[in-house]
């Protein structure tokens, strides 16, 4: 199953669209929504509102972030929030989009959302996450074709006990819209892969980075 369509209107459907035959769209998904707002008191309502669509589906948010700062340079698609969304399934998702009520309240979304990108993710390893409370975190996104099997697992073997990751995911799948008498709109989607670095002191990432082996990896893994 490499497709799935929601029927958003009578003339618009919304198409999950796998990137390879390989994608499996019947497993869980980790939705990737990377975005800025025009007015984010309004984000924040249908986020509020949303939830009640998310949970009734099956679905919850996974992880949630502002970005304070950027490390490396990135300035030409820098976004100021993070949140991925986990859904069971794409036939999950289907029913969110085709549900009455969230319609309606995403409307709020497209009035208070800029520069939004979207995709879909599976967990690529298990998460290491032990710590609670007051958490650094890295958010390491990339674009690139260099992802095997082994390409997550060299980020893990930079961990030490004070870094650990709360999410890695490969992108299997996109959003395509098909609008009668319109052209076909692919939904932005700006990277391949993302790792979620925590720590209680941001500085313990940070060095992580800038470390000869994390530069290395970065450079050589995703072709910077």
């Amino acid at each position: 199953m490499n497709e799935i369509q929601c029927d958003v209107t009578k003339s618009t459907k919304v198409l999950i669209k796998a990137n390879t035959p390989a994608a499996k769209l019947s497993e869980p998904l980790y939705a990737i929504n990377w975005f800025s707002t025009k007015a984010e008191w309004m984000y924040q309502l249908y986020n509020f509102l949303a939830s009640r669509s998310v949970l009734k589906i099956g679905g919850k948010a996974f992880f949630k972030g502002k970005i304070t700062k950027t490390i490396l340079d990135e300035s030409k698609v820098a976004r100021e929030l993070i949140l991925i969304v986990y859904y069971p399934s794409g036939k999950n998702f289907k029913a969110l989009m085709e549900s009455t009520y969230f319609k309606i309240v995403s409307l709020f979304r497209m009035l208070s959302v800029k520069d939004f990108s979207f995709g879909f993710t599976q967990k690529q390893l298990a998460s290491t996450s032990t710590l609670e409370h007051n958490l650094a975190y890295v958010i390491h996104h990339f674009k690139t074709s260099n992802i095997d099997e082994s390409f997550f697992s060299q980020f893990e073997s930079l961990l030490g006990t004070s870094v650990k990751i709360t999410y890695a995911g490969k992108m299997v799948a996109g959003l395509v819209t098909e609008t009668t008498n319109k052209e076909t709109e692919y939904i932005p989607n700006l990277m391949d892969g993302v790792v979620i670095f925590e720590s209680k002191e941001e500085s313990n990432i940070l060095n992580l980075v800038a470390s000869s082996e994390g530069r290395e990896l970065i450079v050589t893994a995703t072709g910077e």
